[in-house]
């Protein structure tokens, strides 16, 4: 409906430049029609002229042949061929008399038939009636002779009397005859030089309307254009937003609002190739997927509102250069509307808009709300917690956090000493996050595995530098404020603890446990059933007990992660599908402590290891052939080795272990392992105080 509408207003705005050309072409045809009419006519008549002068020459030679066959005749000689040239000649003459009377087929000059029309005109007939009256005599005359072999003396004496008498006054008649027909040609062709000089002037008046009519249209149309695009050059000097056409080649249009250059930070070439500016945007492993989106929207088969909800560059980080050579952050959205063109998709609108303040307002509020429901679970965990040993956690992972910052402030400048540190800071916040972990302060073991996340990317780079390290202060600046906020809230609860009554000292730590076991095996889809004997925790140390927990925390997650088995597993291996872990501290008759750790789960298996070296990159088979099994399971206290296949905050960092033979190095203590496949794991600890 919306073409036909176009068509008609179209139609409307040139209708006079189509009525002049449609005169036009009807001028140029009727002037074809005529010149084609009056030339066949002007043909037939020169024929005409040319037929009338053969009948004087005709009436010529009969005389001829005539007085010519007397003269022999009266010599006695006698020649048919002289005969048959006359019985030729007055054959011809009559059919083509007959012809200018009635019209008719005759003989042409090359001897091929033409068709020769009747003379209309009044003076032409006059002229064939005279002519018939003195040609029939002569007619008559030259029957007799016009049969037989010889020639009739008697009869040959009055053709040759009658040809004399009309001779002249034939030859003068044809002659008018030729005449009449000239001039009829004539005035013929006067008016078809009249009829192309009318048609030529007319068709010149015509085409001078036309071309009036055409430029006055153009400079209207001009004029309706330059406002046009004066209006659209005031809209895109003015527009906030980057607006931009961009065409299924990906280049960008010729029109473009001054803000794009400002948005983007530079400046747009028209014609240029939009897949360029995309590269410096997204993400390289992004950038394909961005291209089929937009190539999508160029396409008919899927409908414009369920393309634009897939939209991938929405809200995407860029770095947007400034005039003094650094960069700023930006926050940038591409907003795409199809833009269509005689039922097609001929270019796409590009809206590129800055939501930096937007996306920066949503992360604080996002922050505040993380934050308040950070104080809240803090405030819900606290209860839970002994305040001695919270203080103490607090104690400690302030003192871990001043160690940290220090290593940062003094570390030197080589490689291998940013490869210490990284892992040096690992061990400590993993300590921190086991510690966590057992208190249940789920809080600091959520940003203890951030910080481990990030420290993890550092450790398995190819190469580290000093850039790498710019990273760490700000999760190491979260703890700090954590252990801030919470030491206040627990001053401010510390008259609340015993209305919960918190069960104090080892049995306190046994109910960490249990809650840490229960929630690391619900989230593995395992079953655990913890039994402890850690009642002579109590007998030890502050910070001897402290390195026991953490060892303790250590192992009983490393013993839910990888070596008890989910239930079914286990009941394919005719195990209970409850997993049984065993820890206890017990003496020696020589005054010594021993520490075990017992899980019946599948045991430190050395080829399952051996394998993950290999997989790791840390060693080839070659190396680990020169290994025994118990060497080959202590490889499980490498800093950065795991065998879990995806990382998460209870497993896969290759940390835990090195936490533990890090804290076995402080109590000076010594370790045992027996294990068997698919039966159990036992760590055995001993250390004396």
């Amino acid at each position: 409906m919306a073409v036909r509408s176009m068509r008609t207003s179209y139609f409307g705005k040139y209708r006079e430049i189509v009525w002049a050309v449609a005169l036009f072409l009807l001028f140029d045809l009727a002037v074809l029609v005529l010149n084609f009419y009056i030339s066949f006519q002007i043909s037939s008549d020169a024929l005409a002229i040319n037929m009338a002068g053969r009948q004087r020459m005709l009436s010529q030679r009969m005389t001829k042949e005539l007085l010519t066959a007397a003269v022999d005749n009266n010599q006695g000689i006698v020649k048919l061929s002289s005969l048959n040239d006359l019985r030729k000649t007055a054959m011809l003459f009559d059919g083509t008399l007959t012809a200018f009377e009635r019209g008719g087929t005759i003989p042409g000059g090359d001897g091929s038939p033409v068709y020769l029309d009747g003379l209309k005109t009044d003076a032409g007939r006059a002229l064939l009636r005279d002519a018939r009256q003195l040609w029939q005599p002569l007619k008559d005359a030259i029957a007799p002779l016009m049969t037989g072999d010889i020639f009739d003396p008697a009869a040959l004496s009055v053709a040759v009397r009658i040809a004399r008498e009309s001779n002249t006054k034939l030859l003068v008649l044809m002659n008018e005859l030729t005449t009449q027909l000239e001039g009829v040609a004539r005035d013929k062709a006067d008016r078809l030089r009249t009829v192309q000089t009318v048609g030529i002037m007319l068709a010149l008046l015509n085409f001078a309307f036309i071309l009036f009519k055409f430029i006055a249209r153009l400079r209207a149309t001009d004029r309706k254009v330059e406002a046009a695009q004066q209006e659209t050059a005031e809209i895109l000097a003015t527009v906030k937003e980057g607006l931009f056409l961009l065409d299924s080649s990906f280049r960008f249009g010729s029109q473009y609002s001054a803000s794009l250059a400002r948005i983007l930070g530079m400046e747009i070439t028209p014609g240029s190739d939009f897949r360029e500016l995309l590269r410096q945007m997204v993400h390289p492993d992004m950038y394909p997927s961005t291209v089929d989106y937009i190539n999508l929207l160029f396409g008919d088969r899927v409908k414009e509102s369920l393309v634009m909800e897939l939209n991938p560059l929405t809200a995407i980080e860029v770095m947007v250069p400034r005039a003094d050579g650094s960069s700023a952050r930006r926050f940038l959205t591409l907003q795409f509307n199809r833009a269509s063109q005689v039922g097609r998709i001929a270019n796409l609108l590009v809206t590129v808009t800055d939501v930096t303040e937007q996306v920066l307002l949503q992360r604080e509020l996002a922050a505040e709300k993380k934050k308040s429901k950070t104080e809240l679970t803090v405030l819900l965990d606290l209860l839970k917690v002994e305040p001695a040993a919270l203080t103490h956690f607090l104690t400690n992972t302030e003192w871990t956090l001043i160690e940290i910052n220090e290593q940062l402030r003094s570390v030197k400048g080589e490689e291998r000493d940013y490869r210490f540190l990284i892992g040096s800071v690992f061990r400590k916040i993993h300590a921190i996050k086991g510690d966590a972990a057992a208190l249940g302060l789920r809080p600091f073991e959520d940003l203890a595995h951030e910080f481990e996340t990030l420290l993890a990317r550092m450790r398995d780079k190819g190469s580290v530098s000093g850039d790498d390290l710019i990273a760490v202060p700000l999760p190491l600046d979260e703890l700090f404020e954590r252990v801030a906020i919470v030491r206040d809230l627990s001053i401010r609860l510390a008259g609340y603890h015993d209305a919960f009554s918190p069960r104090p000292g080892s049995e306190g730590v046994v109910d960490d446990l249990i809650d840490l076991a229960q929630r690391i095996a619900t989230e593995r889809g395992k079953e655990v059933q913890l039994s402890t004997d850690l009642k002579m925790l109590d007998e030890l140390p502050s910070p001897v007990q402290a390195s026991v927990k953490s060892v303790i925390v250590q192992l009983l997650r490393n013993a839910i992660a990888h070596g008890i088995e989910a239930a079914g597993e286990r009941v394919q291996l005719e195990k209970s599908p409850v997993g049984g872990i065993y820890i206890a501290l017990k003496r020696d008759e020589a005054g010594e402590y021993e520490l075990h750790l017992r899980d019946d789960g599948r045991g430190l298996i050395p080829r399952r290891i051996k394998e993950s070296l290999i997989e790791s990159g840390r060693y080839n088979a070659e190396q680990l052939a020169e290994y025994d099994d118990k060497q080959i399971i202590m490889k499980i206290f490498d800093p950065g080795f795991s065998t879990a296949a995806v990382a998460d905050r209870d497993a896969g960092h290759g940390v835990g272990m090195d936490v533990v033979k890090q804290k076995l190095h402080d109590l000076g203590a010594r370790l045992r392992i027996v294990t068997r496949e698919n039966r159990y794991t036992q760590f055995v600890v001993r250390f004396a105080v």
